[in-house]
């Protein structure tokens, strides 16, 4: 009797132990989730910025054009200067937005090997 009684405490141990670990990979998969969807929205608002940027580049550029017209070789100068300034940018922001979106990317797998595990 105490051999039965110790065995079905055994297997409800490993039942418990089994249990509680399937429930931690589950937790981690949607902590890891959540984290992925971060780096998404921080990939998006990157975007939107480099979108700015790049407006603010063609509004210089045209003022350039603007002043070579008229003769103000200074003033187009200037406006040139502050166009590829916003183009720099333009461009990290894009990196920015590369990158965050690797992390996300990351973030996805981690979560798709937690669930593997589960």
């Amino acid at each position: 009797m105490k051999r039965i009684l110790l065995l079905t405490a055994m297997i409800f141990g490993l039942t418990t132990v089994t249990y509680a670990q399937s429930d931690y990979y589950i937790k981690k998969a949607q902590s890891y989730q959540r984290e992925s969807e971060y780096y998404q929205k921080k990939a998006e608002g990157y975007r939107k910025e480099a979108t700015y940027y790049l407006k603010k580049a063609e509004g210089y550029q045209r003022e350039a054009a603007y002043y070579t017209k008229r003769g103000d070789i200074d003033r187009a100068k200037t406006q040139t200067r502050y166009a590829e300034d916003a183009m720099d940018k333009y461009k990290t922001q894009l990196r920015y937005a590369a990158e965050a979106d690797e992390k996300a990317a990351m973030y996805l797998r981690w979560a798709a090997e937690a669930l593997k595990k589960h």
